[in-house]
């Protein structure tokens, strides 16, 4: 009798062990969360090895209960669609150009006008402390959450000839950014801008559609490491002016991340701040090689003086009158304001 008692007490035990061991496993794993997001970058740009190395960082944070799955160089189509599909839920999240957000949230037009920043300390001061705060509200409305604004870089004249004065645009094929602000900047100066997509644009070279237009040096080497042997690099004028800043935003649908525990969400924004910071290290660190490079492979590499970029400027505040109602006028002046006391030394306390 207690043999076989112990015997039905030791069958019962390794059940009870069985079912607490896979039950317990069971618990302890939780559910993968794949994640699609959506981009223009190309994976060899110092871009697209930032994007990469992030998302390593997510699933390794993670213990790869997030999973991400980057869908690169323009595969969803255009910024609108990606856009589009993010707000709908068809993907969780995408790198968008602020020229296609501006078409929900007029205010992110301020980050684009004309000659807005005098360099890249002023730049990030702003759009950290005055402009990012605004515009994730107005996001926020949308149903939409953003990270913190990612550089491009500044804008450079990209010409069939050297540019010194306003009239030099006058003769030029300029293919535009689709953005109200860099079509209004171009015909500030008496130039007539093509507005072109940005999946179009070396079609509409090739085309001889467009012989011109603007970019930064990083976007250049980055350009011409998939066109260069397309392109005949001596035609081509890189005429330094950094007229314009541009940047992307990477919105994440908010249903989509609202789901997501709070340890998940925060090692998200946690990676996406700290991918903000390398990019702007790394892209205003290559700037001077990346101009050099530029000019060693055949490219004609020149920059504005003070006085001309002056004249820019000055036709440049047409721009700021006519996006005033579209942006706002308050939030406009807020931002002006802001760059006058960070100019005079007197800086807003960051929150």
């Amino acid at each position: 009798m207690n043999k076989k008692f112990l015997i039905i007490t030791a069958v019962i035990a390794a059940f009870s062990a069985a079912f607490f061991f896979h039950a317990t496993t069971a618990f302890s794993k939780k559910k993968q969360t794949t994640v699609k997001i959506g981009s223009f970058v190309t994976p060899q740009s110092v871009w697209g090895k930032t994007v990469a190395k992030t998302i390593k960082n997510i699933e390794k944070r993670t213990d790869g209960e997030i999973k991400i799955t980057h869908l690169h160089s323009g595969t969803l189509g255009s910024g609108k669609n990606m856009l589009d599909q993010v707000i709908i839920g068809g993907i969780q999240g995408a790198g968008v150009d602020t020229a296609t957000l501006a078409s929900i949230v007029p205010g992110v037009n301020i980050i684009e006008l004309p000659f807005l920043f005098e360099n890249h300390d002023e730049a990030y001061y702003l759009l950290d402390n005055v402009i990012s705060p605004v515009l994730k509200k107005k996001f926020d409305e949308k149903g939409l959450v953003t990270s913190a604004i990612m550089e491009t870089g500044f804008m450079d004249f990209v010409m069939s000839g050297p540019v010194r004065k306003p009239e030099d645009l006058k003769s030029m094929k300029i293919g535009s950014w689709e953005s109200p602000v860099h079509i209004a900047f171009w015909k500030s100066q008496g130039a007539s801008p093509i507005p072109i997509p940005a999946t179009e644009v070396f079609n509409a070279y090739a085309r001889g559609m467009v012989d011109s237009g603007a970019n930064s040096a990083n976007a250049l080497i980055a350009w011409d490491k998939l066109f260069g042997t397309g392109l005949k690099r001596d035609k081509i004028f890189i005429t330094r002016s950094a007229f314009t800043y541009q940047a992307g935003i990477l919105v994440i649908n908010k249903k989509f991340y609202n789901s997501l525990d709070s340890d998940s969400r925060d090692i998200l924004m946690s990676e996406l701040d700290s991918m903000t910071g390398v990019l702007r290290s790394q892209l205003r660190r290559s700037e001077p090689e990346a101009l050099k490079k530029l000019a060693s492979i055949g490219y004609n590499v020149g920059e504005i003086s003070d006085k001309e970029k002056a004249v820019f400027e000055k036709n440049s505040k047409k721009v700021y009158s006519e996006m005033r109602n579209v942006i706002g006028g308050s939030f406009l002046d807020s931002v002006l304001s802001a760059r006058e006391a960070y100019r005079s030394g007197k800086k807003r306390p960051v929150k």
